[in-house]
C-alpha cells in the first residue's frame, strides 16, 4: 500500500501508520468522515510514553536497540520521533500534542510549515472555505480558523483519516474531512464556499518533479471553471520555481501574488484569484515572516512599477544590501531602489549600497569595511585568521573554487562579497554585521 501525506510529498511503500487500515469507510465516497469513524487514540498511552521518552533520540541508535524493547513495534515508533524531530521547529503547536499522527520524516521536512500556514491564514476568511488537495492538513488546520465550517478533501482515504484524527486531537472540528474527489466533488454540487484553496502534487506519473501548472495534479488551470462556479475567491500554492509572469498570463483572474520568503529561503508561491478581475495588471507582495506568521519585511509593487522605477549605480558606499531571495523572485530588481532610497553595483549584480543605513531593507544588511582585488595577498588583510563567509553575485568562478585559491575557512566575522560593478571591474567588497 503507498501512502502519502500531501500533493507535493514523496510517497513512501513502508505502512507507517497500520492502525489506519482499522478505521471504518464512510458510508459514500462524498460523505465526510465523522469521529465516529476514528479510534479514540492512535497509539497506546506506552506507545505515547515510548515516543516521549525517546523524543531526542538518534534513531538509528534507537532501531538498533529494539530487542530491549520487545513489547514495542519499535520500527514504527521510530518513525513517529524521527517524525516529530523534524516538527519541534517546523510545526512546533503540533509536535507539542502528544497523540497526533505524524507522517514520514521527510512528508514533514516537505510540508507547510506553521509559520507560512499561519500567514496564508491571514489571507483567507469568511462563512465556509474548502482545501481541495488535502495532504497531511497542516495549511488547512490555521486557515479554517477564520471560518465557521471547512471542508478538507482527499483522495487517499487512509491520508484523509489520519487527518481527521489529528484534527479531532487538535479541537478543529468544525474541519469536514471527505476521502474523495474534490473536483467530482465541487462539479456534482451547487455549495457555495468563500474561499478555496489549492495545492497541486508537483509530481508526474513517474514521481519525477514538474513546476509547470498545467503538469500539476490537479490541473487546477483547466478546472477554474469548477472552482469559479463554487466560490468567487481561489488561494493557489505553487512550487517557488514557477515562471510568475507565465502563470499570470494562463490564470488570468489573477488578483495578486503573494511571494514568501521564511528565514534565508523564498518558499512558495501564492496566487490569489478572484472571478471578477478583468484586468491583467496585477500586485506583487513580498512577505518575509515571521516564526509566529506575522510580516518581518514587506515589499508591494506592480510589474509597471518596477519598469519605470528609476535607478542609480554607484561604488560601494558604507553599507551593502544583499535583497531576500523572495525579492530576488519577484522581480523587484529595480524597485528597492525607489522604494528603500538605495543604489545599485551593477545592472546584473543585485547588490545595493547606500551612505545612510536603511534599516528596513527586505534581506540582509552589511557596514562595508573595505574593499580589495580578488587577490589572496589582499584578503589575508582583512581575513588575519583565514576565516571568512563568502559570496559572489555576478562573479565569474565557484565558491568552492575561489576558498581554495584564496585560503578561506567558512565562519568568523567577516563578509566578503565577490562582485562586478558597474564599470565592469571585479571586486571583494568586505562587510562585518552592523551594530
Amino acid at each position: 500500500m503507498l501512502f502519502s501525506f500531501g500533493p507535493d510529498r514523496p510517497e513512501t511503500k513502508k505502512p507507517y501508520f497500520r492502525f489506519i487500515k482499522q478505521f471504518p469507510k464512510s458510508s459514500t465516497m462524498h460523505e465526510p468522515i465523522t469521529s465516529a469513524d476514528l479510534p479514540e487514540t492512535g497509539f497506546s498511552r506506552a506507545e505515547i510514553a515510548f515516543i516521549q521518552s525517546h523524543r531526542n533520540d538518534d534513531i538509528s541508535q534507537l532501531i538498533l536497540k529494539a530487542g530491549k524493547f520487545k513489547e514495542f513495534d519499535v520500527k514504527k515508533l521510530a518513525a513517529q520521533i524521527a517524525a516529530r524531530q523534524k516538527a519541534v521547529k517546523k510545526l512546533p503547536e503540533w509536535a507539542e500534542n502528544k497523540e497526533l499522527i505524524f507522517p514520514p520524516a521527510l512528508s514533514v521536512e516537505q510540508s507547510s510549515s506553521e509559520a507560512t500556514a499561519r500567514y496564508k491564514a491571514g489571507l483567507v476568511g469568511g462563512t465556509t472555505f474548502t482545501d481541495i488537495t488535502g495532504g497531511m492538513g497542516v495549511d488547512c488546520f490555521y486557515m479554517s480558523r477564520n471560518f465557521e465550517t471547512a471542508h478538507y478533501y482527499e483522495l487517499q482515504a487512509e491520508v484523509a483519516r489520519a487527518a481527521a484524527f489529528n484534527f479531532e486531537k487538535l479541537g478543529a472540528h468544525h474541519i469536514k474531512v471527505h476521502a474523495a474527489d474534490s473536483l467530482k466533488s465541487l462539479e456534482d454540487t451547487d455549495q457555495y464556499f468563500d474561499w478555496i484553496y489549492a495545492d497541486p502534487a508537483r509530481r508526474d506519473f513517474n514521481w519525477e518533479k514538474v513546476v509547470l501548472l498545467s503538469d500539476c495534479t490537479p490541473d487546477v488551470l483547466s478546472h477554474l471553471p469548477i472552482l469559479f462556479k463554487n466560490a468567487p475567491d481561489i488561494l493557489l500554492k505553487t512550487s517557488p520555481l514557477l515562471d510568475i509572469d507565465l502563470a499570470a498570463k494562463q490564470l488570468q483572474k489573477l488578483k495578486e501574488v503573494h511571494v514568501m520568503g521564511y528565514e534565508q529561503e523564498c518558499k512558495e508561491l501564492l496566487f490569489v484569484l478572484n472571478r471578477d478581475i478583468v484586468s491583467d495588471q496585477f500586485m506583487l507582495r513580498v512577505r518575509i515572516i515571521n516564526a509566529d506568521g506575522s510580516v518581518r519585511y514587506g515589499l508591494d509593487f506592480s510589474r509597471e512599477d518596477e519598469r519605470e522605477a528609476a535607478v542609480t549605480y554607484s561604488k560601494p558606499l558604507s553599507y551593502l544590501y544583499e535583497p531576500h531571495p523572495a525579492v530576488l523572485k519577484a522581480g523587484a530588481f529595480k524597485t528597492v531602489c525607489t522604494v528603500f532610497d538605495v543604489a545599485k553595483l551593477s545592472v546584473n549584480s543585485h547588490l545595493y549600497t547606500s551612505e545612510g543605513f536603511c534599516a528596513n531593507f527586505p534581506g540582509r544588511s552589511f557596514e562595508i569595511i573595505g574593499t580589495c582585488k580578488p587577490d589572496m595577498k589582499e584578503i589575508a588583510d582583512f581575513a588575519k585568521d583565514g576565516k571568512a563567509n563568502l559570496t559572489l553575485r555576478n562573479f565569474p568562478a565557484k565558491i568552492q573554487d575561489l576558498r581554495k585559491k584564496w585560503k578561506l575557512k567558512e565562519g568568523g566575522d567577516i563578509y566578503l562579497f565577490a562582485t562586478t560593478l558597474a564599470d565592469h571591474s571585479r571586486i571583494i567588497i568586505v562587510t562585518k554585521k552592523p551594530a
